[in-house]
C-alpha cells in the first residue's frame, strides 16, 4: 500500500514535470513561431521585391516577373489546394540566371566598349593636340596670310599707281609724237623753203656773179647741136636743164665729133634748155653738123 502510494506520487510529480516541460517548450515554440513566420513573410516579400526586378522575357525588358501571394505560401501541394511555391520560386530562379548571364555578357561589352572608350579617348586626345597644334599653324598661317594680303594690296595700290602713270606718260608720248611730227613737218617745210631759198641765192649769185655760173658748169659733155646756120654762122644746142641754168653769155663751149675737135662756140642766148651760140671760125676745124655733141 504505501509502495503504491510512493509510485503515485512521483507519476503525479513526473506528470507536473512534463507539463512544466511542456509548457516551456510550447512557449519556446511560440517564440520560434513568431520568429519563423516573420522569417517567412520577410522572405516572401524579398522574393516578391526581387522578382520584379527580373525581366519575364528578352522581347519586352519593361514586363517583369510577377509571383502569386497563394503560391509562396504552399510549401506542399494539397489535392484541391494551390500548387507548391518550387514554380515561381523555379521561375524566379531561372529568370535571375538568365538575366545574370545577359548581365556578364553585358559587362564583357561593357568592359569591351570602355577599352574601345578608351582608346577612342586616347585617339581623341591625340586628335585634339593635333587640332590645336593644326588651330595655332592656321593662326600662324592667317597672320602670314594676312600680312601677304596687306602687301599685295600695297603692290595692287602700287600697281595701279604706276598703271594710271603709264597711262599718263604714253598719252605725253602721243603728245610729244605728235609735236615731234608736226614739228618735223614743220621742220621740212623750212627745209625745203630753205632749199628754194639757197636755189635762189645761188642763182642770184650765178646772176650776179657769172663765173660762179660757169664753175657750176660740170666738165664733159652737156648737150647736142639741134640746129646749123652756116649762113648766119650760128647753131642751136640742146642741153639739159641743170646746165642751161649756168650758161650764161659769151661762154664759149667746144663742139666735138667723136674723138675730133669740129671748132668753138660764143654762147649769145639761154632759152629753157636751148642755146643759141656764135661759131667762132678762128677755132673751126670742120663745119658742125646736127647731132655733134657739145662740150665744156
Amino acid at each position: 500500500m504505501f509502495q503504491s502510494k510512493w509510485i503515485m506520487r512521483s507519476l503525479v510529480i513526473l506528470l507536473f514535470a512534463l507539463s512544466g516541460a511542456a509548457l516551456v517548450l510550447g512557449i519556446i515554440l511560440f517564440q520560434q513561431r513568431e520568429t519563423l513566420k516573420g522569417r517567412t513573410q520577410k522572405l516572401e516579400m524579398a522574393a516578391k521585391q526581387v522578382a520584379a526586378t527580373l525581366e519575364k522575357d528578352d522581347t519586352n525588358p519593361d514586363v517583369k516577373l510577377t509571383l502569386p501571394d497563394d503560391q509562396l505560401k504552399t510549401y506542399r501541394a494539397k489535392p484541391g489546394g494551390p500548387p507548391s511555391m518550387d514554380g515561381p520560386l523555379n521561375q524566379m530562379v531561372n529568370a535571375a540566371q538568365h538575366q545574370l548571364t545577359r548581365l556578364n555578357n553585358t559587362r564583357e561589352e561593357l568592359t569591351d566598349t570602355k577599352t574601345m572608350l578608351a582608346n577612342t579617348r586616347e585617339k581623341l586626345t591625340i586628335i585634339s593636340n593635333d587640332l590645336v597644334a593644326a588651330q595655332d599653324t592656321i593662326k600662324e598661317q592667317n597672320v602670314t596670310i594676312e600680312a601677304r594680303n596687306a602687301t599685295i594690296n600695297e603692290k595692287e595700290v602700287a600697281i595701279q599707281k604706276l598703271e594710271k602713270e603709264k597711262t599718263d606718260l604714253l598719252a605725253n608720248v602721243e603728245t610729244l609724237k605728235q609735236q615731234t611730227a608736226d614739228l618735223e613737218a614743220e621742220n621740212r617745210d623750212l627745209t625745203d623753203a630753205n632749199a628754194v631759198l639757197q636755189a635762189k641765192v645761188v642763182e642770184l649769185d650765178k646772176m650776179v656773179n657769172p663765173e660762179l655760173r660757169k664753175a657750176s658748169l660740170p666738165k664733159g659733155q652737156l648737150g647736142s647741136v639741134a640746129f646749123v646756120n652756116p649762113e648766119w654762122n650760128f647753131v642751136i644746142m640742146r642741153v639739159s636743164p641743170e646746165s642751161a641754168k649756168n650758161i650764161i653769155p659769151n661762154l664759149e663751149l667746144l663742139i666735138h665729133r667723136s674723138d675730133r675737135l669740129v671748132g668753138k662756140v660764143r654762147v649769145q642766148t639761154v632759152v629753157d634748155n636751148l642755146v643759141v651760140a656764135e661759131i667762132v671760125n678762128d677755132w673751126q676745124q670742120m663745119p658742125c653738123e646736127k647731132g655733134d655733141y657739145v662740150m665744156y
